[in-house]
């Protein structure tokens, strides 16, 4: 019988130092912060990410639609203030395409080049952890418990 584990998560400072590798000062750099920074603050998964659609963004109003999520199924999220100005800087200089986020070709970015992007800035930040963009998605989970439970305390 197979035992559950717990997946792995980043503490708050390992986050930090991960979201600081990538050189805003390059389009590629900018998309990828942006991208790590969904997936941490917001909680989405992969395929979310490279399936975003730039309509599915009202930066505006703080909310993303997820089309399509995990189970088939639609939700909406809000995005944290702090990520908005990130998200408007990428929509910005971001390439024409279908897609929110894009090879600077306006092709689709794949699956694997994330995975690798996310273990390449960890082992940049020094992150000794097996991470990969599905544990960055448990960041949220376990941060919101613990704001929660600090809150009720």
């Amino acid at each position: 019988m197979r035992k559950n584990k717990l997946p792995v998560t980043l503490e708050p400072e390992e986050a930090q130092n991960l979201l600081k590798q990538p050189n805003k000062r390059y389009p590629t750099g900018l998309r990828n912060k942006a991208i790590m920074s969904l997936m941490l603050h917001c909680g989405l998964r992969l395929s979310e990410i490279v399936n975003l659609k730039p309509g599915n963004l009202n930066l505006t109003k703080g909310k993303l639609r997820v089309e399509s999520g995990k189970g088939k199924k639609d939700r909406d999220l809000a995005i944290p203030a702090y990520l908005s100005d990130l998200l408007d800087t990428w929509r910005n200089i971001r390439p024409k395409s279908s897609f929110f986020f894009s090879t600077l070709k306006s092709k689709k970015l794949s699956d694997r080049y994330i995975q690798q992007m996310v273990k390449r800035y960890a082992q940049k930040a020094g992150i000794e952890k097996k991470i990969s963009p599905h544990s960055l998605g448990h960041y949220v989970e376990r941060y919101i418990m613990v704001s929660v439970v600090a809150i009720v305390r």
